[in-house]
Parts: structure tokens; C-alpha cells; sequence
């Protein structure tokens, strides 16, 4: 047994990096998260680069300590800190470039894809932030507001929508005073317009 934890933890070390970047990318990403298979097997390959990332960087500090002057020595707790340090940046990192559409719209531009970084409902609210919309529920009633929430899933989640305004049934917009917000399930929603 004892054998089993000398080889298991190494190995458990050697594959945090991994582990930390697909975490904090899905905790900060508007993405769908996959199933538990496809996250280790991404999590193994964020641990590939991150390797081949402090390897070099191993090279580099060798070189300069060799050439200019010595930082320190290299030592395994120095190279899990950069690995640590470089699954958070890279976690960060590609959040952030999600989040904003960068890479995406690069390949885009390139004829590569069609496609955004995120789910084409997450998309089109992303593109229209400042556009107020009018929510059409599903018993035909109409909800003009500015969208400071929306859902994530097209399917789940709510609205919330201030500045509301309703239209009665001879399309007039009638003021809601006292009224700052609504939470609007999703599911009450049959589609949704937004105004130029």
C-alpha cells in the first residue's frame, strides 16, 4: 500500500496544473461544461503544456543565471510554483479570450469557422449589451426593458430586466412607477427582440 501512495502522489502533483486551469476556465467561462471525461482529458492536456511551458522556462532561467546573475536554485517546490502559477494564468487567460470572443474571431476571419467561443444565445446578447429588448411570453404579453442579466442556457435560467415597461393589449407601453426590476423566468419566454 504504501508503494501505491509513493507512486500515486507524484503523479497527483505532477497533474494539478491541469486540474487548476480547466477549473478556473469553467468557473469563469459562459461555457457549457463538458462531461468528466472530457474535462481530464482537457485537464491532461493543460498539464502537456504547461510542462513544456515551465521546461522552458527552466531553460531561460538556467540560461540567465549561466550568463547575468543567479535568481536562485531550481528546485521541485520552485517548479510546481511556476506550474501552479501558469495553469492560473493560463485558466485566466483563456477565460478572458472566451469571454471576449479573441480567439474565435481570429479563426473566423481565417474561413477556419462559423462559430463564436460561446453558445449562439450567450452570443447574441453579448453583441447587443447595450440594446434593451422586449420579452414575448408564451400567453402573448409583452416586456420592454434592458437586460442587465440573461441566461446562460437558452432553455433555463432568468432575466433581469430593468427599466420595465408592459404593452397592453392596444400596443401601448404602460409605465411601471415604483417598478425598478423584474426576474423573469426563461422558461415563460417565447422569443425575444432587440431594439436598435
Amino acid at each position: 500500500m504504501e508503494d501505491l501512495a509513493t507512486k500515486i502522489i507524484p503523479l497527483v502533483q505532477m497533474l494539478i496544473p491541469g486540474f487548476v486551469c480547466t477549473m478556473i476556465y469553467y468557473w469563469l467561462a459562459d461555457m457549457k461544461k463538458p462531461g468528466q471525461f472530457e474535462r481530464t482529458i482537457q485537464a491532461l492536456i493543460g498539464t502537456g503544456l504547461i510542462t513544456l511551458l515551465v521546461s522552458g522556462i527552466r531553460v531561460l532561467m538556467e540560461y540567465i543565471g549561466a550568463h547575468w546573475f543567479v535568481l536562485g536554485e531550481w528546485t521541485p517546490t520552485v517548479e510546481s510554483a511556476w506550474g501552479v502559477g501558469l495553469a492560473v494564468l493560463l485558466g485566466l487567460g483563456l477565460a478572458y479570450a472566451s469571454n471576449h470572443d479573441y480567439l474565435y474571431s481570429i479563426a473566423r476571419k481565417r474561413g477556419l469557422t462559423s462559430r463564436a467561443s460561446y453558445p449562439e444565445w450567450i452570443y447574441a446578447f453579448r453583441k447587443r449589451e447595450s440594446k434593451h429588448v422586449v420579452l414575448n411570453f408564451l400567453d402573448g404579453r409583452r416586456l420592454y426593458g434592458y437586460p442587465s442579466v440573461w441566461p446562460t442556457d437558452p432553455k433555463d435560467g432568468h432575466f433581469l430586466i430593468t427599466q420595465p415597461c408592459w404593452m397592453n393589449e392596444e400596443g401601448e407601453w404602460v409605465e411601471t412607477p415604483g417598478i425598478e426590476s423584474y426576474l423573469v423566468n426563461n422558461s415563460d419566454i417565447y422569443w425575444v427582440e432587440f431594439l436598435e
